[in-house]
């Protein structure tokens, strides 16, 4: 995998109006067209941007319309305050309106907390297909979250996402598998660095106003074809969730794949795109 050579197509970026906030969004459909009306809509995590799926954005946009964004409070989009489960889903439902994206033609593909964005939209929607990387049922804050949800960020905000040789320790060993290459690590570093220590302080406390989500009571509603994806070596959304959200969901099928941790989008591009790429040729 040559990583140097995948990178956004900037002239596919362009700003939409969502419920009152400006949302950054990549529609493939700028520069291509398609026979299908399949459309994959990428779901990225907390806090996480459209260049987290650059490598599934470069090897499906050649088939499929492919949309990503960034969801409220994170890459480029506005930042407000306070969101909820409700702002997420609405965002969603009113981007798919303005970009005329069929319910029915929609594959969702979430990784992390966009995992549960796109496992509640499905939940209440029709979607022709849904894809889990590394979800959650539920959100057990650990310490670093009650750190941060709690404490001013002068206590903390340096010290975590600021490139300094604890945050590179702590998100090697948080984020990776052991047995991916510092090479790949040091990419995603680069990739975000400037992002992260760029975002406000309370966008890095979203995460607090889902203490009440729970998928458990919900998950056998959905209808959809899933594909629920987790690394073997996941340390963020261990890999017990996913198996619980495979036997909660009726028409799922799990994989588990090794020498990955929570950044699969990165660490096993090639292998997760292949995975997907089956799972949507057989919708």
């Amino acid at each position: 995998m040559s990583n140097e050579k995948t990178s956004i197509d900037q002239s596919n970026l362009f700003f939409v109006e969502l419920n009152g906030l400006k949302i950054q969004v990549y529609d493939s459909s700028k520069r291509y067209s398609y026979q299908t009306p399949l459309t994959i809509i990428f779901l990225h995590g907390s806090p996480g941007q459209i260049s987290n799926w650059k490598y599934q954005i470069s090897y499906f946009e050649e088939k499929y319309r492919v949309v990503a964004y960034d969801q409220r409070g994170y890459g480029r989009s506005d930042k407000p305050i306070e969101v909820t489960l409700n702002d997420y889903l609405d965002d969603l439902t009113s981007l798919m309106n303005k970009l005329n994206i069929s319910v029915e033609d929609a594959v969702l593909i979430g990784h992390s907390f966009g995992g549960m964005v796109a496992q509640a939209y499905a939940r209440d929607h029709t979607i022709k297909g849904l894809v889990l990387i590394g979800s959650l049922i539920k959100i057990k804050p650990d310490m670093i979250d009650k750190i941060i949800w709690h404490l001013p960020p002068v206590f903390w905000r340096r010290l975590l996402f600021t490139e300094n040789p604890l945050t590179r320790k702590v998100y090697r060993d948080l984020f990776f598998s052991p047995s991916t290459s510092d090479e790949i690590f040091q990419e995603f570093i680069k990739d975000n660095r400037e992002y992260l220590e760029s975002l406000p302080a309370h966008a890095f406390r979203y995460l607090k106003f889902f203490q009440d989500y729970d998928a458990s009571n919900w998950l056998p509603e959905i209808k959809a074809p899933t594909l629920v994806i987790v690394g073997e070596d996941d340390k963020v959304t261990p890999k017990d969730e996913s198996v619980k959200i495979h036997e909660l969901l009726p028409n799922s099928r799990l994989v588990i794949l090794e020498r990955a941790g929570h950044l699969i989008l990165y660490e096993r591009a090639e292998e997760l795109n292949k995975l997907v790429d089956e799972f949507i040729k057989k919708l």
